[in-house]
C-alpha cells in the first residue's frame, strides 16, 4: 500500500510527530533543527502503525462522511423516513407519548431527547448498520420513560433491544460518544 504524507517542518516541534488527519492523509512534523532524512526513516519505521492508523480514518470516513449542508439537506428526508418508521415500530411496545421529532445535523451526537419530551437524531443515522440505528432510536425512545441512563433505564433499552451492551460498544467504537 502507498501512503502519501505531507511534511512540514515547524520551530515549535520539540519532536517527530506523526499523525493522521481528518481526511485520512498522514502527516508528518519535524522540529527544524532534525533534517528531512531522519524524518523520512521515522517515517518509514513507522509504515506498519501508519497503514493501520489510515485504514481505520478511511473507516470512520465511510461510516461517518465529512459533513456539509448539502449532505445534510440531501440525506435529511432519508432519515425522517428511517426514524419514523422504527420510532413507529418501537413506540407500538413502549407507548411513549413524545413531542417534535426532529433530523438535525448534530455535530457530536447520534441523538438526544429533550426534557420537553422531543427528540432528535443526527441525519447521518442513515449510514449506520440498521441493528445500529435501532438501537440509536429505542436509546432516545427509553429516555421518554426515565430521563438518564439509570439501571432502570438500561431495562428499557434491554426489553427491545437485548444485545444493547454490545451495539452500544460498537457505537461507541465508532468515534461518536453518546
Amino acid at each position: 500500500m502507498e501512503i502519501s504524507c505531507k511534511i512540514k517542518k515547524s520551530r515549535r516541534a520539540k519532536n517527530i510527530c506523526l499523525r493522521v488527519g481528518n481526511d485520512a492523509t498522514a502527516i508528518l512534523t519535524i522540529p527544524w533543527w532534525v533534517s528531512k532524512e531522519a524524518g523520512l526513516r521515522f517515517l518509514a519505521s513507522k509504515k506498519n502503525w501508519l497503514a493501520d492508523k489510515i485504514r481505520i480514518k478511511n473507516e470512520e470516513l465511510r461510516m461517518h462522511p465529512v459533513r456539509t449542508r448539502v449532505d445534510y439537506l440531501k440525506h435529511k428526508s432519508q432519515a425522517e423516513r428511517l426514524v419514523w418508521g422504527r420510532l413507529e415500530h418501537f413506540n407500538a411496545f413502549y407507548n411513549f407519548n413524545y413531542n417534535r421529532v426532529c433530523i438535525r445535523d448534530q455535530k457530536s451526537r447520534w441523538g438526544s431527547c429533550s426534557i420537553k419530551r422531543n427528540l432528535n437524531f443526527s441525519y447521518r443515522i442513515i449510514f449506520l448498520p440498521p441493528e445500529l440505528a435501532d438501537y440509536l432510536i429505542v436509546h432516545e425512545l427509553c429516555h421518554l420513560g426515565e430521563m438518564n441512563h439509570s439501571p432502570r433505564f438500561w431495562k428499557l433499552v434491554e426489553k427491545t433491544i437485548p444485545n444493547y451492551k454490545l451495539l452500544r460498544r460498537k457505537l461507541l467504537k465508532n468515534g461518536n460518544s453518546y
